[in-house]
């Protein structure tokens, strides 16, 4: 026992002597460290702040060149006026307006807008001056109108039938982007708004379209068009009618613009032999003609594309055919089993060249109709030109 407690106290008393210089080699280097900190960041340290160095800053006489050494004197980099005055008074500045956006004789006033889901005609004249030619708009293509205010820019039409009105113009001309699985029973109207455009002298113009079956009692407008791509027909019609109307200086077109262009229109062949039907006139123009023309004579137009520039017909079909067709259940319980459906599904693209458009016939947009076929339907879009 005694040898263990002898043994307890030697290792206590030998930590003790190891921990003293320890702890004394720690006082110093912290004691070291805090006032080292004046060493490095001081005044006269190592890493000092030189910002007010410049004031203590001494103008030392220019440098001498020795003699018979030539030197290019040096100016000054930054030279100062010799008169400035601090107290000059200045105009008040004004920022100037912009200047008005001049359209030139080649540019249309007219062009279709879109912003996401909106889309819209944009007009380079003030709703004042826009408002005659859209609401002549509606009386050359046969549409009667229910209500209309001036002062608010608005027109609401009255509810058209495509199956009654089929050969109305401006049925005529949408009825093909009603699309398929749609009823062609239901009734159709449309409301016009002209608003001021953002830029200063302009309009903007917006269709907005509604739907109801036959005889049905539904008046409200819904917030947006329920079928868009007879809102873009229409507001492509538009478009087209406003620019033609511009070019001609008359808010009349519809009933005269065909015999005109009959009267320019050759059919010729290309340099490789395919039929071609050329006609002198601007795309808006003929873009017109030609959708009246294929309805004239009683080509089905299942679809068309005005950005492109291409009416997609049936032959195997008659557009009298199709309206005289029975309704949905007439289809699902009266279909033929020996029936055959053989489509030939064609496109007419209009191209605009230097001196007018070229009209064609296509398979696709890389391969060409057949020679006989192609001829035989644009011979009877020239014939029912007039």
């Amino acid at each position: 026992m005694r040898c263990v407690v002898s043994g307890t106290r030697r290792l206590n008393f030998s930590k003790e002597i190891i921990m003293k210089p320890v702890l004394g080699a720690l006082s110093v280097v912290l004691l070291g460290s805090l006032s080292g900190c004046g060493y490095i960041y001081g005044e006269d340290g190592y890493f000092r702040d030189r910002g007010s160095d410049y004031q203590a800053a001494q103008i030392k006489p220019r440098m001498e060149v020795p003699d018979g050494i030539e030197s290019k004197p040096i100016g000054d980099l930054l030279p100062v006026p010799g008169q400035v005055t601090g107290n000059q008074e200045f105009d008040e500045f004004e920022m100037p307006r912009p200047q008005a956006m001049l359209v030139s004789a080649e540019a249309s006033e007219f062009s279709l807008q879109q912003d996401d889901a909106r889309r819209w005609v944009h007009a380079q004249r003030s709703p004042a001056d826009t408002w005659p030619l859209v609401r002549q708009f509606w009386n050359d293509y046969q549409v009667g109108v229910a209500s209309e205010s001036a002062n608010l820019g608005e027109v609401e039409t009255d509810w058209l039938a495509f199956d009654v009105q089929s050969d109305n113009p401006l049925v005529r001309r949408i009825s093909p982007a009603l699309g398929e699985g749609r009823s062609e029973e239901d009734e159709h109207r449309f409301r016009m708004r002209v608003e001021p455009g953002v830029q200063s002298g302009s309009s903007e113009i917006f269709i907005l379209h509604t739907h109801r079956s036959q005889g049905g009692n539904r008046d409200e407008w819904p917030e947006s068009s329920d079928n868009l791509n007879l809102e873009r027909a229409v507001l492509a019609e538009l478009e087209s009618y406003l620019s033609q109307s511009r070019a001609d200086g008359s808010t009349s077109l519809v009933a005269s613009q065909e015999g005109l262009i009959a009267q320019r229109a050759t059919l010729d062949e290309d340099g490789a032999g395919n039929a071609v039907l050329n006609i002198q006139s601007d795309f808006n123009r003929t873009w017109a003609a030609v959708g009246d023309a294929l309805g004239q004579a009683d080509i089905l137009v299942t679809d068309l594309d005005r950005s492109s520039g291409v009416y997609y017909v049936d032959l195997d079909q008659t557009a009298s055919s199709q309206q005289e067709k029975p309704g949905f259940f007439g289809r699902l319980f009266g279909r033929d089993e020996d029936e055959e459906v053989t489509a030939r599904p064609l496109q007419v693209r209009l191209t605009q060249v230097s001196n007018g458009v070229q009209v064609t016939v296509e398979r696709s947009i890389e391969t060409a109709a057949e020679g006989d076929e192609a001829q035989a339907l644009l011979t009877r879009i020239r014939d029912n030109l007039n």
